[in-house]
């Protein structure tokens, strides 16, 4: 069998090591440049996805991947701040496995090493190549043409929030309580913001130099000329700490992205083009799931295709996926709701004054019951 991937994602990636690590012979087709060629920020792979990657990956790039991320000890909380900075409510994390968090174009790089002959970067793709290949992957991104082509109809839709994000050179003060994991602040009107520290660059050549990741997201039609300017209107009355993040954000780094969901989370046909990724279950980052599914979709689809007969692996796949897939679309969902409710300004004083202050009590008082005497 020969496989044809549509897109050096993350999940495009990882089904090429999944294949040759089976002997499946595969070549993966890109526009880029080469890996280094993508936008994106901090990404967070669960325990599930980390130990797939175990599985796949060469130990000198799984090496790479601790020295370029953060794992354990640096995602220890979740903690909630309001708009002025304050925090609001800790969420203890604990971790059963090892997790990572990442910055996308080093996983993308260390993920391309060792697929140099069977990546064709600077080839565009707009349907399903022919006989060359006996099965076609479709790992093309959210509003992949080649699964738009062969479901019939587009496999994402607008969520109605636009993110906008950069990434900034450290300040000299950031909350911190961003040591110890991710932050989302929230605000009146509708609008937050998500914050993530890189501190340790790490000595691989992938590594990147310490760097705050800073992302507003709001209910928008449409975000259009000067970014940053658009940031600092959408903050206006934050504390002036996250305005300095706005700032301070490295040059061509400020990008905005439309949040989406899978227009229908459903079967698709079955034939010689399968769907992998956000191809077919595209979310919103604030679930944090989008890479490790893509992750766990390549792990299962080449270990299918290596123990099954063709179409029985490919319903297999297909039968699996949509069982966790959907799931993992739900996770994001919840923090799009309370951002829409708390546009409410009352229901925003009660939570941000009450409510978290209360669930943070709550959990300290649970935890202290927990601990030993």
């Amino acid at each position: 069998m020969r496989v044809g991937v549509v897109g050096a994602g993350i999940g495009g990636l990882t089904l090429a090591h999944a294949l040759r690590r089976r002997g499946i012979d595969c070549v993966v087709l890109d526009r880029d440049a080469g890996p280094g060629a993508t936008d994106g920020y901090r990404l967070h792979l669960t325990e599930e996805a980390f130990t797939a990657l175990g599985e796949v990956l060469p130990e000198s790039s799984m090496r790479a991947l601790r020295d370029c991320g953060a794992g354990n000890k640096s995602f220890r909380q979740f903690a909630v701040l309001d708009h002025r900075g304050r925090t609001r409510l800790r969420i203890p994390i604990e971790h059963a496995g090892e997790v990572l968090l990442i910055g996308r174009r080093p996983l993308r790089t260390i993920l391309a090493r060792g697929l140099e002959d069977q990546i064709r970067w600077r080839t565009t793709v707009t349907e399903p190549p022919g006989p060359e290949f006996d099965l076609v992957v479709a790992a093309d991104g959210t509003g992949s043409r080649i699964a738009r082509q062969w479901v019939g109809r587009p496999t994402a839709r607008r969520s109605g929030i636009i993110g906008i994000a950069g990434r900034a050179q450290l300040p000299q003060r950031i909350p911190a309580d961003l040591h110890d994991g991710l932050a989302f602040m929230i605000g009146p009107r509708g609008v937050g913001a998500f914050l993530s520290l890189h501190a340790d660059p790490g000595d691989d050549p992938a590594a990147e130099e310490p760097y705050v990741v800073w992302s507003v997201a709001a209910p928008l039609d449409a975000a259009d000329g000067d970014l940053k300017a658009l940031a600092h209107r959408l903050t206006a009355g934050w504390t002036d700490d996250f305005h300095t993040l706005i700032d301070r954000s490295e040059p061509g780094s400020v990008a905005a992205f439309p949040f989406f969901f899978p227009a229908a989370l459903e079967p698709w046909p079955a034939g010689r083009v399968t769907l992998l990724g956000d191809a077919v279950h595209p979310m919103p980052p604030t679930g944090g799931a989008g890479a490790s599914t893509a992750i766990l979709d390549a792990v299962h689809l080449a270990r299918d295709l290596a123990t099954m007969p063709s179409a029985t692996a490919l319903a297999t796949y297909q039968a699996r996926l949509l069982r966790y897939a959907p799931p993992a679309v739900d996770e994001a969902r919840p923090a799009l709701r309370w951002q829409r409710r708390l546009a409410h300004t009352v229901l925003f004083a009660l939570a941000t004054e009450v409510g978290l202050p209360a669930a943070g009590a709550w959990l300290r008082l649970r935890a202290a019951r927990a601990s030993p005497s």
